[in-house]
C-alpha cells in the first residue's frame, strides 16, 4: 500500500500545467493622503486577459482592489473575476508591502472552471491615460 501512495504522490504534484500571460485594463482609481506621504487607494480595472501559454484562454477580466501607500511602498489585496457568461474563474491577488511582484490564487469556478485550482506570481506596470498591464505566470489544475 505504501508503495501505492510513494507511486501516486509524484502524478498529483505534477498534475498541474503552467500557464502565462498578460492583463491590459482601463483603471480607474481612486486615493486618499492619510499623511505624511502615506494614503489608501482603491482601484477598479477592466480590460482583457490574453493567455499566452496553458489551457486557458484569452477573456474578459474585471479586478478590484484596495490597499496602503508610503514611503516604503504600496500594498493591497483584492480580486479579479475572469470569463464570462456561466464560465468564470474567480482569483484573489495579493501585493506586500514594498514588493516588486504579487501573488494571485484561484477561489472558486463556474461552469468549466468548476473545480480548478491554481496560483501564481505577477508584475504590474501602469501606463498614462489610466492604463495598466499586468505580466503574469502561474500554475492551474483543471477539473476533470
Amino acid at each position: 500500500m505504501v508503495f501505492l501512495v510513494l507511486l501516486l504522490f509524484p502524478l498529483t504534484a505534477i498534475a498541474g500545467e503552467k500557464v502565462s500571460g498578460m492583463n491590459f485594463f482601463v483603471v480607474d482609481q481612486q486615493s486618499w493622503e492619510t499623511g505624511d506621504g502615506s494614503g489608501y487607494w482603491m482601484w477598479h480595472g477592466e480590460g482583457v486577459q490574453h493567455s499566452a501559454e496553458g489551457p486557458l484562454e484569452t477573456s474578459s477580466i474585471e479586478c478590484h482592489g484596495a490597499g496602503f501607500w508610503s514611503k516604503d511602498g504600496s500594498w493591497g489585496e483584492g480580486i479579479c473575476v475572469i470569463g464570462a457568461d456561466d464560465d468564470t474563474r474567480t482569483i484573489q491577488w495579493k501585493e506586500d508591502k514594498g514588493e516588486k511582484v504579487g501573488h494571485w490564487r484561484d477561489v472558486t469556478g463556474t461552469g468549466k472552471f468548476a473545480g480548478m485550482t491554481g496560483k501564481g506570481t505577477y508584475a504590474s506596470h501602469s501606463l498614462p491615460g489610466g492604463r495598466h498591464f499586468n505580466v503574469w505566470e502561474g500554475e492551474v489544475t483543471l477539473a476533470e
